[in-house]
């Protein structure tokens, strides 16, 4: 217990340091960002973002589906999917991040699914999500050295083996740590398990893919866009949206991830512009969300499945 309330009180102090962080800069540059940051480019911009935002979502929903089907569920219509996750990923702005996880476990027992395919469908895709932004992050930190931030080239190299090994034992190991709960997923061999997995991990790289080429659109409004820099931007918003899900109590990681972008694109870009850049993309999957929200609400309203 004691433990949980100083892991509390860290995430405390982070949240704060972020918003004090974004706070300063936003001082620092106020009279830039009222008189010339905000216009109609970039209002037209974050709009038409949102709504390529909200489809990327839906290949997040269909990656569920399949880990639904792969940890034991039968057949489930795809809207149905997208119900639940649409509803459940407003969730992770009220009260923090991880609810929407717990939400989805909730709608879907009400929907018929079992718990224990909930479950390891919930650490499938939690492992995906963050496997897939690390070994893009690490990637990207070799590839666009990004490395002299933080690590060295030998480091990353050691990072990207370590994190594809980890998942191939992971994969393995799940079904055998969830038997011992009296879950049990043994339906597969560990190489159709990893054929399986990996084929519905690459809807997360795409997701990641697309999802970082709109910070990297946003940015443009200010700069140039290379190669060198297309990758650059992309790692960085994997980097970002991994630091800012490890903070569970930061509402859909606000704040966390604006700091990431602020301090990692600033040298990019400009500090100034990266502020704009940072609340930009906060708009954008803000507003996506709740276009996926009454989108999947909508399509799956017309289904009779």
């Amino acid at each position: 217990m004691k433990n949980l309330q100083i892991i509390q009180i860290v995430k405390l102090i982070v949240i704060f340091l972020s918003f004090w962080f974004i706070g300063k800069k936003l001082l620092l540059h106020q009279n830039w960002l009222i008189s010339s940051a905000f216009n109609i480019n970039i209002m037209i911009s974050i709009f038409a973002c949102s709504i390529i935002y909200c489809l990327t979502e839906f290949l997040l929903s269909f990656a569920w589906k399949r880990l639904l089907i792969f940890c034991g569920h039968g057949n489930i219509s795809q809207k149905k999917c997208n119900k639940i996750y649409g509803q459940s990923q407003i969730a992770k702005y009220i009260p923090g991040n991880i609810f929407h996880v717990l939400g989805r476990h909730f709608l879907g027992s009400q929907a018929g699914i079992k718990h224990e395919v909930l479950t390891g469908a919930t650490v499938y895709e939690i492992l995906g999500l963050t496997y897939t932004s690390l070994i893009i992050s690490f990637i990207g930190i070799a590839l666009f050295k990004l490395e002299n931030i933080y690590f060295t080239l030998y480091q990353i190299i050691f990072g990207i083996i370590t994190v594809l090994i980890l998942i191939i034992l992971i994969i393995y190991l799940v079904p055998y740590l969830m038997k011992l709960r009296g879950i049990n997923m043994l339906k597969y061999n560990i190489w159709e398990s990893l054929v399986i997995i990996s084929k519905i991990y690459l809807f997360y790289f795409i997701f990641f893919f697309i999802s970082g080429l709109l910070l990297v659109l946003i940015s443009s409004l200010f700069l140039d866009i290379t190669y060198y820099k297309l990758g650059t931007i992309i790692s960085i918003f994997a980097i970002s949206w991994f630091m800012g899900f490890i903070i569970p109590g930061a509402p859909g990681g606000i704040g966390i991830r604006e700091t990431v972008i602020i301090y990692l694109i600033t040298p990019v870009v400009g500090e100034a512009e990266s502020i704009v850049i940072a609340i930009s993309l906060r708009l954008i999957t803000l507003i996506g969300d709740i276009w996926f929200f009454l989108l999947s609400k909508k399509i799956f309203f017309r289904s009779k499945s």
